[in-house]
């Protein structure tokens, strides 16, 4: 099984969001869904706005909440990990932290095991394209205040669905064909950390 699993770098990230939005976007039928797992199954479901039945396949979409090293760690045993944060200086600065962390440690972790993500919670705002982004979500009125997001989402303007089109592209072409990672390479991310977790933007 191959797990994508979404990582908040910064709290309000619109992790939840996005995995909720990567589930209901997924082009095939209910059938071909990938299995859902989360930290907080219940907020999960109340974003999504509708339970899934259960499935057995080969993947699996985790909301693992807030980002640490450990969690990291074993997202990459089984797949692909997405960082995500918030469109702005704050998700800004969180993203700088943990990317050079990550080539700190080991430079073939970054775009092979592990994807940035920044999605817009704050408002509209001019977004230009940075060095590590995989996807950006643009800012929707409609997902701003908790709303479950299959109640609205014939209602989501057209470049929130042609964005997560594009997200669902990347998915197929790339992190959902992501293997494991080397153990050589989780063991550069054993390095003990100089304080406890040093890799995201804290707050």
């Amino acid at each position: 099984m191959t797990t994508l699993t979404f990582l908040g770098l910064t709290g309000g990230a619109g992790t939840t969001t996005l995995a909720a939005m990567t589930l209901l976007a997924h082009p095939g039928s209910e059938r071909t869904l990938p299995e859902l797992a989360s930290h907080d199954p219940s907020t999960l479901e109340q974003r999504i706005g509708r339970s899934f039945p259960s499935v057995i396949g080969d993947r699996l979409i985790t909301d693992a909440g807030r980002f640490t090293a450990q969690k990291l760690r074993s997202a990459l045993h089984d797949g692909h990990a997405v960082l995500v944060a918030p469109v702005g200086a704050r998700g800004d600065l969180a993203i700088d932290n943990a990317t050079a962390r990550l080539n700190q440690c080991d430079r073939r972790v970054l775009g092979p095991h592990v994807s940035v993500a920044r999605v817009a919670v704050n408002g509209p705002v001019r977004m230009s394209r940075r060095e590590n982004d995989s996807f950006v979500l643009p800012y929707d009125r409609l997902l701003a205040h908790g709303t479950p997001v299959n109640h609205m989402w014939h209602r989501l303007g057209r470049r929130t669905t042609d964005g997560m089109t594009r997200w669902h592209q990347i998915l197929e072409d790339h992190l959902w064909r992501t293997q494991a990672a080397e153990p050589a390479v989780l063991a550069q991310l054993q390095t003990p950390d100089p304080d406890p977790d040093p890799w995201a933007q804290q707050g």
